[in-house]
């Protein structure tokens, strides 16, 4: 088996010595120095027949697709040695060479090694006759690390264009060389006036020569520096930069070239200010927020302590805020807060502090040991600014502030004492009657304490089964007779006695106890009057409050079902007192809740009518059975005429609407001479009868009946 290759017979694999002679009459190469020129050659050489299978492969081919010997290529597929995404082009290339339409062809295409992996070859290929067929013949040199280095070189050129840092390459003088377009968009320069020049940020103006000395000092000697500096606009605007420089160095470990990297800090300085600032000030106000007063009052007793003065704190907290929110929504509050906080500023010194210190509560420091009297008139002052309506989404609003006084060193040595202290005041401000302003005093500070006893004790109560339930009668003004009997609670300490809910109600409020309590006073008040039923007596209705805050609460119903269910108590004899207040605070969402209790099969009462902000016209929209009179307006009745007018219109417009009106608060017989003239259906208090406890109940009324 022979074939010719370039006009030269080469037996491969042929165990003779040497080729036949030419039969052109030239000399033929003998066949040891042909294998040896084809072992010791740099390029791969290969033939493939017309079929595609490999007849021969030298050593460097074999190499090149890292295979073990050119033998083990030997009778391959020659489509299994290119790489699939070339394989179409490389048929093409042998189709035009057997087909005879060119004689040699070029190209660069990518084959498949051994171990799967890719390698770039530039192959020349030629037909030429083997056994009286044609075949082809390739010479491939390996250009893998050349196309690399340009595809390399390629995707550098494209980072450099696009990247969005600015790029500036210099020579060992840090004159620039090239820069890319982010250079231009950053500085405003184009290559044409930065090639050449010295780079400022290398060099620097005179003004920063001691800082690019340190800069170059420590590029000379670990080959990187990076940090922040001002740079300058071809405008003349001044910029932050963040610029990170590294030294290339030549064969001889000379420094060659710098390149820079650097960006524009603007946005980020401008973030990490507005951090710093959020960090200090509250976002909705502008104030400083909880954290930063904390700090300068610290300094501002530091200060004082020093130079023997005194300060005065103010803790200001708005009167009926939470009102605004849940009846404009929190966006008119926020808009109440933003006006307020106005209007206090003005009344204060650009010396003063004004903090926000949560909510709707705000904190002034004035640290230049003002008299009492000053303080006073300024307290007033506040107060009088804040009592002028504001208007808010076109609604009038009507705000009032409580205002308590801490000074330093007089009530505390140390910043959260005199907030303390100041808190403790304010909170007696509110006690007071609101819109008012308290110092604070060392009774206070007993009273505080008291009250955090109290709260615990509160706690541990309805667990220790400390409450106890008693009742006040309800009598028809018709015959005298009892139609019903209210649930009072009342809390039995273990060390302090009875204690009136007066007392403690408000603390379960603040704590949020008075959920867990109301529904077992629901409970305990079913669960009384199925044994009275039982037991024969008629008593009426049981009436039971709800707190605004249970009345709010989701389970509501559901607790109400629950009482009824457990107790065994008919649903017409349980009648649920419900504040006007808490109706008011939401009057669809009550509406909705009402209707749900009635279809229960309870009865519903409106207690303290005449204290809120409802109207008897807004009545009709709720699912009401009863309407009790508030005791201030019964307490001066029949000697006060606009109370006495007052209740007349109220009971007559009630029995329009078909409801009952119950008059609580009776203690007098001419107060219940004047209801019953009046109309009133019902008389409850002190003249009839005093809470008493079910056993009391039980042997004063029911025996007698």
């Amino acid at each position: 088996m022979s074939v010719s290759i370039n006009n030269t017979s080469v037996a491969p694999n042929d165990p003779q010595g040497y080729f036949p002679p030419r039969q052109d009459g030239n000399a033929a190469l003998p066949e040891r120095s042909v294998r040896h020129f084809h072992e010791q050659a740099l390029v791969g050489i290969y033939m493939v027949d017309a079929a595609g299978c490999v007849l021969y492969a030298n050593p460097r081919m074999a190499d090149i697709l890292g295979y073990g010997n050119a033998q083990e290529m030997v009778g391959l597929p020659f489509s299994e040695l290119v790489a699939p995404e070339d394989l179409a082009l490389v048929q093409t290339q042998h189709r035009q060479l057997l087909d005879g339409a060119h004689s040699r062809v070029r190209h660069t295409c990518r084959m498949s090694a051994q171990d799967g992996t890719r390698r770039w070859v530039e192959v020349h290929s030629s037909v030429d006759e083997f056994e009286g067929r044609a075949a082809l013949i390739g010479m491939a040199l390996d250009v893998n690390q050349q196309v690399q280095a340009a595809s390399h070189s390629r995707l550098a050129d494209r980072v450099f264009e696009s990247a969005s840092e600015g790029i500036l390459i210099t020579d060992a003088e840090c004159r620039i060389l090239t820069v890319n377009p982010a250079f231009t968009r950053i500085t405003g320069y184009g290559i044409d006036e930065a090639i050449g020049k010295h780079s400022r940020m290398m060099t620097g103006p005179s003004s920063r020569t001691n800082v690019n000395r340190s800069m170059l000092e420590q590029l000379a000697a670990i080959g990187n520096w990076q940090g922040e500096m001002m740079d300058r606009r071809k405008d003349g605007t001044w910029y932050p930069a963040w610029l990170s420089i590294s030294t290339i160095r030549d064969s001889h470990d000379a420094i060659s070239h710098y390149v820079g990297v650097f960006t524009d800090n603007t946005i980020r300085k401008e973030t990490e200010n507005k951090l710093a600032y959020l960090a200090e000030h509250d976002n909705l106000t502008g104030l400083f927020n909880r954290n930063s007063l904390m700090r300068v009052l610290s300094e501002k007793i530091g200060d004082a302590e020093q130079r023997g003065e005194h300060l005065v704190l103010f803790f200001i907290d708005f009167d009926r805020f939470k009102s605004v929110n849940d009846t404009l929504g929190h966006h008119s509050g926020d808009q109440l807060l933003v006006a307020a906080t106005e209007r206090l500023r003005r009344q204060l010194r650009q010396q003063d502090v004004l903090a926000r210190f949560g909510g709707d509560e705000f904190i002034v420091v004035l640290d230049d040991s003002p008299s009492e009297d000053i303080v006073a008139a300024l307290a007033q002052r506040l107060m009088n600014d804040m009592a002028e309506p504001f208007f808010i989404n076109g609604h009038k609003i009507f705000l009032s502030a409580s205002i308590g006084c801490a000074m330093y060193p007089q009530h505390g040595k140390d910043a959260m004492t005199i907030l303390k202290n100041a808190d403790i005041a304010m909170y007696r401000a509110k006690e007071r009657g609101k819109n008012t302003f308290q110092l604070f005093n060392k009774e206070m500070s007993d009273h505080a304490l008291e009250q955090m006893l109290l709260e615990n004790s509160l706690r541990h109560a309805l667990e220790r089964e400390e409450f106890e339930l008693f009742y006040q009668p309800q009598v028809s003004s018709d015959d005298g007779g009892i139609c019903g009997m209210e649930a009072l609670v009342r809390w039995r300490h273990p060390t302090r006695g009875l204690i009136a809910p007066g007392l403690f109600i408000s603390l379960a409020e603040q704590t949020g106890l008075i959920v867990p309590l109301g529904n077992w006073i629901l409970r305990e008040a079913c669960k009384q009057g199925k044994a009275w039923l039982d037991s024969g007596y008629r008593f009426g209705r049981i009436a039971v409050n709800l707190s605004p805050c249970q009345f709010l609460s989701d389970d509501l119903t559901a607790s109400i079902d629950a009482a009824l269910a457990q107790s065994g108590l008919p649903p017409s004899l349980l009648e649920l007192e419900i504040t006007e207040g808490a109706i008011m605070q939401n009057p669809q969402a009550a509406a909705a809740l009402l209707k749900r209790m009635r279809e229960l099969g309870v009865t519903i009462s409106v207690d303290d009518f005449g204290t809120g902000y409802s109207s008897l016209a807004s009545l009709k929209q709720y699912p009401l059975d009863t309407l009790k009179i508030d005791r201030s307006f019964v307490k001066d009745i029949p000697h006060d005429a606009d109370n006495v007018a007052i209740t007349e219109a109220i009971i007559a417009i009630a029995h329009k609407l078909r409801l009952r009106v119950v008059a609580e608060g009776v203690e007098s017989e001419d107060q219940n001479t004047f209801l019953r003239a009046a109309g009133c259906d019902i008389i409850q208090g002190y003249l009839h009868g005093r809470p008493l406890s079910p056993a009391e109940i039980e042997s004063r009324w029911f025996a007698q009946k």
